[in-house]
């Protein structure tokens, strides 16, 4: 069963931030599970911030600047406070979307729900550079959010897409045990090439097991959906706004097998486009891309000698 016990909600203080955090805040009350705000100092890695100037216009503006996020960590505290929820704060300097991804994987976070928007005015259909950067390079799963929820975080309805490889079911587990853990129904969705038509019985007999990704699939309602189109992605946006689709979950990869620093044009897609609540998965074949100093819990998993 997939649990979710620690939340990592990275943070601009825009309001596209405070729409993702209604979403983890509905998560973590479903499951009681702790919420981190993470917000990232770029400061350090900006030109004058390099440099450790030192005088006193620079210190000034760091006091500010700490001021400024303790005024806005303890503003979503108080706006929190009754839901049910542990919340911790956090800033830590860098890249945003680097720090993101080692921080996650440091505290072995279970999810990351990002915005895939922030302080940036960008087109509905364009994707900050942040949030498709810890998609792309995440080992966690991640949740990219696009609006504020209507739905009060239930889900009703979960669509799996897969082009059926092994990465691309990469997924299923964590929509199959979404879906049994709500009650909801779980559409398995794969666009056939239009190029290469396959009939339906050719599609059935490539259909995966499911209970080889999750003991308890039986449980869960499936529904076999089959489309056809040039580009995948239309269908599943489509689909999951004709079905109103309360989550969408799919591999950040495919039969393709790309490189873990690129992402799956369709995934891409539907991440940057789609209305709907993304949840990415990426294979357990892609490893951690950044190297980092060995944590205390990580030191006395090693060997001796």
């Amino acid at each position: 069963m997939y649990e979710i016990r620690r939340i990592l909600a990275p943070t601009d203080f825009s309001k596209h931030a405070e729409d993702a955090l209604e979403h983890a805040v509905f998560l973590g009350e479903r499951y009681r599970a702790e919420i981190t705000l993470l917000h990232v100092d770029e400061f350090m890695v900006s030109p004058l911030g390099a440099r450790d100037v030192s005088d006193e216009t620079v210190r000034k503006y760091h006091e500010r600047k700490v001021a400024f996020f303790e005024e806005q960590f303890e503003t979503l505290r108080q706006a929190l406070a009754g839901r049910g929820v542990t919340v911790r704060t956090q800033v830590v300097p860098g890249r945003a979307y680097k720090s993101i991804v080692e921080e996650s994987e440091r505290r072995e976070y279970d999810l990351i729900v990002i915005a895939t928007r922030g302080l940036t005015h960008l087109s509905p259909h364009l994707i900050g550079s942040t949030a498709e950067r810890v998609v792309r390079l995440s080992r966690q799963p991640v949740l990219s959010i696009q609006h504020v929820p209507k739905s009060e975080g239930r889900v009703t309805s979960v669509l799996c897409p897969t082009d059926l490889s092994p990465a691309g079911n990469a997924g299923l587990s964590y929509g199959l045990s979404i879906a049994r853990q709500n009650n909801a129904v779980m559409y398995l969705q794969y666009i056939s090439d239009l190029e290469r038509p396959e009939t339906r019985d050719q599609v059935q007999q490539r259909l995966p097991d499911l209970l080889q990704h999750h003991p308890q699939a039986k449980e869960v309602r499936v529904e076999v959906v089959i489309d056809r189109d040039v580009e995948p992605s239309n269908s599943i946006i489509r689909f999951a706004e004709d079905r109103e689709v309360g989550l969408i979950v799919m591999s950040t990869h495919g039969r393709k097998g790309l490189r873990r620093v690129f992402i799956g044009n369709n995934t891409a897609e539907v991440v940057r486009q789609s209305s709907r609540p993304v949840l990415t998965v990426t294979h357990p074949f892609h490893r951690r891309i950044f190297s980092h100093p060995l944590t205390e819990q990580s030191r006395e998993t090693l060997p001796e000698g």
